[in-house]
């Protein structure tokens, strides 16, 4: 399996010193799995490496107001959203 480092998935802006690991990279299968998740009139925005480890996922509503969340990594290679 192929794993795609997420870095500022907007503007594809590639940092210095990120190492791949399984908490900093996923799929496009695990993307669009997370972003399904979004609630309703949610819209996907960005995606990062955060500092603390992990990914964050950023969505917008209707009136631009950003939601903030982390992903996290099931054990059967499926990922869920938890707000923060």
């Amino acid at each position: 399996m192929l794993l795609e480092l997420i870095y500022t998935y907007r503007k594809g802006d590639k940092p210095s010193g990120i190492k791949h690991t399984e908490d900093s990279a996923m799929t496009d299968k695990q993307l669009k799995q997370a972003k399904s998740q979004l609630p309703q009139g949610e819209k996907f925005d960005r995606a990062y490496s955060a500092y603390e480890g992990g990914i964050r996922l950023i969505s917008k509503n209707a009136e631009g107001r950003e939601f903030r969340y982390k992903v996290i990594f099931e054990a059967d290679g499926s990922v869920r959203i938890e707000q923060f």
